[in-house]
């Protein structure tokens, strides 16, 4: 296939995964601003972009971005009922902000390491040739008698 038609179907992907994810923050999106939103992601990724490893580490990064505003949102919720929350509130919400942040973390990281492997120099080595493929000679030991 075209390479170009390779970079858009990942920046139409990559924008896919990045909506989803703002949909699953926000709770509710209306219809037309998620696929207006959508859309003009991935309009932006296939343009801005130049390869396909930009446009996943962007999408990795907004990825990383959300699930730490999501575990944070948890957070606030609580504290806007004004009152100390029960035990049991605490326990329905503490592995959501855990698992929120780890995953931002992971995200976030994810998106860094993508990033070093695309800005790391492509240093092309030629492999050595074998000289001969007969087996090396082998030395002979001499042992000293004493």
């Amino acid at each position: 296939m075209n390479e170009n038609l390779w970079h858009q179907v990942n920046a139409v992907l990559g924008s896919l995964a990045v909506t989803v994810g703002l949909w699953l923050l926000l709770g509710a999106i209306p219809l037309p601003l998620g696929i207006a939103m959508g859309i003009g992601l991935a309009i932006l990724l296939a343009w801005k972009c130049p390869s396909i490893g930009y446009i996943w580490t962007i999408c990795t990064l907004l990825l990383g971005v959300e699930s730490m505003a999501w575990a944070m949102t948890q957070v606030t919720d609580l504290q806007k009922l004004g009152r100390e929350p029960t035990m049991e509130e605490m326990e329905n919400i503490f592995p959501g902000v855990i698992l929120g942040l780890f995953s931002g973390v992971f995200w976030l990281t994810f998106a860094y390491g993508i990033y070093k492997r695309i800005q790391a120099p492509i240093i092309h080595t030629p492999f050595p040739e074998p000289a001969s493929s007969s087996p090396p000679p082998k030395k002979k030991s001499k042992k000293k008698k004493k």
